[in-house]
């Protein structure tokens, strides 16, 4: 009797952390600053499902070292946009806002023709512990489909990210991050027929991500002085100085 007892009482125990295990998988920390985003407050006031199984095809590409800030086999860097986007069939855009502090590192023309565009934050080490890329990290994609202009060396569960979607006037918006505490690390969407993708190495405020999503313009509409969007800074040498007074004039806090 006693050992029948027994055995009821662990199977009970079990369900129950079964049970639980399933509740936190699904369940959201629901502390969210109401202070960080406006965007947020009018169109989110219900956390999204969330979860950890990516809807977008993963395609892997060849080998990649330090991604964003290094590149893969196959792809050219280029120290300006205008050059990197030369052979594109496309007309293509680039943010008109990136952070501020932040430059262009480099600009790509990578495989299935998508445009790959790194800024950095200026004036930051490249290396952290001896062998670990800068945080300070903005990584901007476009090209055909969202399945190319999302990249696979960014594995959204590695870094305990979770996983959802919107949808927006053009479709589906795909986000990445911890949006219990409104951060994004990455958001890809679909606008005129073409995909595009922003990715940030630490993760910025919603309403930050949402604010350089909707201003990608054509790189055509860019005033070409603007070195730290486009690149293809001056050969004649500027002061530190003068470069820091530049970059507060053309950049937002």
């Amino acid at each position: 009797m006693r050992k029948i007892m027994r055995k009821t009482m662990l199977a009970a125990i079990a369900v129950g952390l079964l049970s639980a295990s399933y509740v936190s998988a699904d369940t959201v920390d629901q502390s969210v600053s109401n202070n960080n985003s406006e965007v947020l407050s009018n169109s989110r006031n219900v956390m999204p499902k969330v979860d950890n199984a990516s809807a977008i095809i993963q395609i892997p590409r060849t080998q990649l070292v330090g991604w964003p800030m290094m590149t893969q086999d196959g792809a050219r860097n280029f120290k300006g946009v205008a050059e990197a986007i030369q052979k594109l069939p496309y007309e293509a855009e680039v943010p008109s806002y990136i952070p501020f502090g932040y430059q262009l590192y480099t600009a790509r023309y990578d495989q299935n023709d998508v445009l790959e565009v790194v800024y950095y934050k200026r004036g930051g080490p490249i290396y952290q512990d001896g062998n670990k890329f800068i945080t300070n990290v903005m990584a901007y994609r476009m090209g055909y489909s969202l399945d190319t202009v999302r990249d696979t060396a960014y594995i959204p569960a590695e870094y305990k990210d979770y996983e959802w979607s919107e949808q927006g006037e053009s479709g589906k918006v795909y986000y990445t991050g911890k949006p219990g505490v409104q951060l994004i690390r990455s958001i890809t969407w679909t606008e005129g027929g073409m995909a595009y993708s922003l990715f940030f190495l630490e993760p910025v405020k919603a309403v930050d991500a949402e604010f350089y999503k909707e201003h990608v313009v054509p790189v055509k509409t860019i005033d070409s002085s603007r070195y730290e969007l486009l690149g293809n800074y001056p050969v004649t040498k500027i002061s530190n100085k003068t470069r820091d007074e530049y970059d507060k004039e053309r950049m937002i806090p």
